[in-house]
């Protein structure tokens, strides 16, 4: 099942705002956490 553009915006926004969290914080370890998380997060859609 596809996304409509709507839902697909949708989606990059959640993504992007993941990333600019991850980009602004000071500990590198959650840094780190946050990135592994989003890139899980991120393969899981791919085999949906």
């Amino acid at each position: 099942m596809g996304m409509t553009d709507s839902q697909f915006k949708g989606f990059i926004r959640f993504v992007l705002d993941d990333l600019v969290e991850i980009q602004g914080g000071n500990d590198p370890e959650k840094q780190a956490e946050k990135l592994k998380k989003v890139i899980e997060n991120l393969q899981k859609v791919l085999e949906d």
